[in-house]
């Protein structure tokens, strides 16, 4: 009964902040961590449940449910990065930014098969050491995927309509002078939802590359011109080179714009991917804004994301590089250790 009590507690507490989080302040991989925390304490209570009641049929199936999808998830896994990053290069062109999911589906295949296959670490402490460290950080980084994936999900559903009064509209590359298919998803995005609550104005944001004719902001906003949008309720940012920059400059647009003494309601319009780091930016600054995302075929979406995976290892290195350091020394101390005593 005390367990089944410590489970309910802790389900209520992992479901509450969850809540709060997606609330209040959504921008966070906490609220993939709190979601999938109320889940599996739900799912410990279920089973508990069951156990105290000797109900072994549903037990079983429940325990089928869990397992053969993670023994089939490695294999899954594998054949989906490699896959999907064979179509992205057929279809995209080789680069490394194109090869992410290939690279990694490899990278697996390695860990996974070939280098216990080929080496019995166990014979050897220091690369049992090593394996051991590596078998971490996967592990380790591979959770933090899951809850970043998740976060930036349950970031594209919203459980309240809030009226926008500006959506920040982020830039991607052009064709020359015009918006590509995927950059006239995040407008087509925009638009729908501004000409659904009639109101609302769009801040295009972004400066010009290299190879492009015109700043992203400019083409953005006359690609919505020629839908149709009314001018008045089209804004540009044509300065940032960044994600970090785009959601920077147009605040700054926002508020030269913006009139009343309340803080206005603000959306980030971007692809579904590139979501959860946006809005982290956009915290980061600050500002507590809502996000709209874009669809992208999903060959390309799988790489871009694992690149936005990358990039937000990037934002938060401090904390994550911190932390396997500190497993690595401890994970080679006890080797060392070990060692030492024999």
């Amino acid at each position: 009964m005390k367990i089944l009590l410590g489970l309910i507690v802790l389900f209520l507490l992992f479901g509450l902040t969850f809540l709060y989080l997606k609330l209040k302040h959504p921008q966070t991989i906490w609220l993939g961590i709190t979601f999938l925390g109320s889940l599996f304490h739900l799912g410990l209570i279920l089973v508990v449940v069951l156990v105290q009641r000797n109900l072994s049929t549903p037990l079983v199936v429940l325990a089928m449910l869990f397992l053969i999808p993670m023994l089939f998830m490695p294999t899954l896994m594998v054949a989906t990065f490699l896959m999907n990053g064979i179509r992205l290069i057929r279809h995209e062109g080789f680069s490394f930014k194109n090869s992410l999911s290939l690279i990694l589906g490899m990278g697996l295949i390695v860990y996974l098969v070939f280098w216990p296959a080929v080496v019995d670490v166990t014979e050897n402490n220091i690369l049992n050491a090593i394996y051991q460290f590596i078998s971490f950080s996967t592990v380790y980084l591979s959770f933090i995927l899951i809850f970043y994936t998740v976060s930036n999900l349950l970031n594209l559903i919203h459980f309240k309509k809030e009226d926008i009064d500006y959506f920040i509209v982020l830039g991607a590359h052009l064709d020359g002078d015009k918006v590509t298919p995927l950059l006239a998803g995040r407008i087509n995005r925009a638009l729908d939802i501004q000409k659904a609550q009639n109101k609302g104005k769009l801040v295009f944001s972004g400066g010009q590359g290299a190879d492009e004719l015109v700043p992203e902001g400019e083409a953005m906003a006359q690609y919505a011109l020629d839908q149709g949008t009314n001018s008045k309720f089209v804004l540009k940012e044509v300065e940032s080179v960044s994600t970090y920059e785009n959601i920077k400059f147009s605040k700054e647009v926002i508020d030269r714009d913006w009139a009343a003494a309340k803080e206005p309601n603000i959306a980030i319009v971007t692809n579904n991917y590139h979501l959860i780091r946006g809005l982290m930016h956009a915290r980061n600054l600050g500002i507590n804004a809502i996000g709209y995302g874009s669809k992208s075929k999903f060959y390309y979406s799988l790489n871009a994301f694992l690149r936005e995976f990358v990039a937000y290892l990037q934002m938060t290195y401090k904390v994550h590089s911190t932390f396997i350091g500190l497993a690595g020394l401890f994970i080679f101390g006890l080797y060392i250790l070990a060692y030492l005593l024999v």
